[in-house]
């Protein structure tokens, strides 16, 4: 499926085809420190399974696992051993195996020298779960906590920190979390990739200070991760049909994904299964966002698959950075499987009803005493008005980009559907189910949620140092 270059495919890229034309990801190279030469890489190491976390509970229904955030060193690539933190030891975080209906009890302890918390991205549940200080005081080095609550959707979810975010994912605290639905499509190989980077110093340590340009643009790293490792090599059978379940959990950097001479049918997002899966020859991800793609490994056995991210004008001319490759898809010497088919459809998404705008929010940034802060209705965290609502409302938001650089939106606890792009009516092909969009810069959005769940819930900028300095809001479903 090809939807209207001029309604989506430049104006929502995050939901759609990331059109070819419509610009480049920023890759190593650039401006700033961006210049400087990716660490090497090393051998090639296999990425294609996460650590699973440890299910405490017998009953079938419960997902019950202890989770405890702590330092570690770990090696990337053939740079000298980097301090990171992690969860339970590793980064990414155990991945998370569950289905709809499963109980998710998490049994938390902070074993860091400074205050946490976990937020789960994407996930519907309770607000005093959601893990923002707007809800939850923070944990402080030795606390422990209990997360827990039923999960709703199936899909790709992730967690990570909301507390000095910006740093504490950067040096590891991230993780995936996988939802299974009753009917799932049917695939040879599923993977499930986590990708980032990270940005080391010649000593093998997490640089901590940003300059202005990496405050602007978000912090990009010098080595391109996925599931944590450089130079990845994540393993499929020749012939399969591959489904990747993908999560972008860096700080700053949009994925622009490639694979030479191959399309990629795209069957879900943040809310799980698309009603109309559609084709793409790149895919851009933007902070925080996931996707389900498939694709046929019709390679020879033996040979190799690069994964590429495309140049991406967001901002800044970050467009001319050259492109990179990721990682490597490693076609086996087995016999060649017959594919299975690509599925053409899933069932429809109930659709929320459009109206007039009850929140417009406006994104743009400013220098406050000499320093970079970024917006919200010229205001900044946590100066900015609590937007409220009544639970169970439906509510128009609008939300507008008023400076030169992409932002990714990210609201919590509720999923959201695009109804238009800088006042162009959608689509009903294009309907799906999101939490983190990406509104291009000097354009708006018109997005419509349903508040189902009293609290206090954030919304902000998922470039995390956007988010941190100041571009995040609270609404307020009462």
């Amino acid at each position: 499926m090809r939807l209207p270059r001029g309604v989506f495919s430049c104006c929502v890229l995050a939901i759609t085809i990331a059109a070819q034309g419509c610009g480049a990801d920023h890759e190593a190279g650039g401006h700033g420190d961006h210049d400087e030469a990716p660490v090497p890489a090393g051998p090639p190491v296999d990425a294609s399974e996460l650590t699973p976390a440890e299910d405490k509970n017998p009953d079938p229904n419960v997902v019950e696992i202890d989770l405890e955030a702590r330092e570690a060193m770990k090696t990337f690539g053939t740079s000298p051993p980097t301090p990171v933190w992690t969860y339970n030891g590793v980064t990414p975080a155990p991945l998370v195996d569950t289905k709809v209906g499963d109980r998710l009890v998490v049994h938390f302890k902070n074993s860091l020298p400074e205050p946490t918390t976990i937020h789960w991205h994407g996930i519907r549940l309770p607000a005093a779960m959601d893990g923002t200080l707007a809800m939850q005081s923070p944990i402080p080095p030795g606390g422990t906590f209990t997360y827990e609550f039923t999960l709703k959707d199936a899909g790709l979810f992730w967690f990570h920190p909301h507390m000095r975010s910006d740093i504490q994912v950067q040096k590891g605290l991230y993780g995936a979390l996988r939802v299974r639905g009753a009917n799932e499509p049917a695939a040879d190989v599923e993977r499930l990739l986590v990708l980032d980077d990270i940005k080391l110093d010649k000593d093998g340590r997490v640089a901590e200070y940003l300059d202005d340009h990496s405050l602007m643009m978000g912090r990009e790293g010098n080595t391109l991760l996925v599931n944590g490792i450089a130079n990845a090599r994540v393993s499929v059978e020749p012939g399969a049909l591959l489904r990747l379940r993908i999560v972008n959990v860096a700080n700053g950097r949009f994925f622009n994904l490639r694979i030479p001479d191959r399309k990629l049918r795209v069957i879900g997002t943040d809310g799980g299964l698309i009603p109309k899966p559609y084709d793409v020859d790149t895919l851009l991800m933007s902070p925080g966002e996931r996707y389900d793609v498939m694709f046929v490994a019709n390679a020879e056995p033996g040979s190799e698959i690069p994964l590429i991210t495309e140049p991406y004008e967001r901002g800044h001319e970050s467009g001319l950075r050259p492109p990179a490759e990721v990682g490597r898809f490693k076609v086996g010497t087995g016999p060649v499987l017959t594919a299975k088919p690509l599925p053409t459809a899933f069932p429809d998404i109930p659709r929320l009803p459009d109206g007039p705008v009850d929140f417009p929010i406006r994104l743009n940034e400013k220098l406050i005493d000499g320093q970079v802060m970024f917006t919200i209705n010229d205001a900044v965290h946590p100066n900015i008005p609590v937007i409220t609502t009544k639970n169970g409302d439906v509510r128009v938001l609008e939300v507008t980009n008023e400076s030169d650089m992409d932002h990714p939106f990210h609201l919590h606890g509720f999923f959201f559907q695009v109804l238009a792009t800088n006042g162009v009516a959608l689509p009903p092909e294009a309907l799906v189910n999101k939490d983190t969009i990406t509104i291009p810069a000097k354009q708006s959005l018109k997005l419509v949620a349903r508040f189902d769940e009293p609290g206090s819930w954030m919304y902000h900028c998922h470039i995390l140092e956007h988010g941190e300095h100041g571009m995040m809001g609270e609404l307020r479903v009462e």
